[in-house]
């Protein structure tokens, strides 16, 4: 019954993907795509890709932080949009 039980831990364990690491960042302003403003808090990697974690906020007052994949500087998203 043991070796029954420590397989099925062993095989739910290898299943398992593992969290993406995460680094905090000193916090630092900037934009999204549309030009809205975020804060940025940290960084990790998922798929063998570096992405931002935001702190993104409701018109309610509601924080929450997100995953983003490209961020600008502050005014720099603007001239994304300018033909």
């Amino acid at each position: 019954m043991y070796e029954t039980m420590k397989a099925a831990f062993v095989d739910a364990l290898a299943e398992r993907k593992p969290e993406p690491p995460m680094m905090r960042v000193d916090a630092f302003d900037a934009e999204d795509e549309g030009g809205d403003p975020v804060r940025v808090v940290g960084v990790t990697v998922e798929d063998d890709m570096l992405k931002f974690i935001v702190i993104e906020e409701e018109a309610d007052g509601a924080i929450y932080p997100i995953v983003r994949t490209q961020i600008f500087k502050k005014g720099s998203s603007a001239e994304l949009t300018q033909p």
